[in-house]
């Protein structure tokens, strides 16, 4: 039987991380790449770079083998095998 959680899947954990990195690679261009001085990178492309890539990189990385899902109240929740 596996028990519900709310802890964040790896899944979420590494688009989370994804995001953060994408953030911080766009602030380190903007300021210490000389071609980004005149014009930075603007919000919007920022923010859809972060988003379109933290999603990608969700996608494709696989659940943990403790990982399932179970339907609860009809939601669809994550939940943690129990250990056999």
């Amino acid at each position: 039987m596996a028990t519900p959680t709310n802890k964040p899947t790896r899944k979420v954990v590494a688009g989370g991380v994804t995001g953060t990195f994408v953030t911080l690679v766009v602030l380190i261009l903007n300021i210490y790449v000389p071609i980004f001085e005149q014009k930075p990178i603007s919000g919007e492309i920022a923010g859809l770079a972060t988003t379109v890539i933290s999603a990608i990189v969700a996608y494709l990385i696989p659940p943990a083998p403790e990982e399932t899902t179970v339907m609860e109240n009809g939601r669809c929740m994550t939940a943690l095998k129990q250990p056999t």
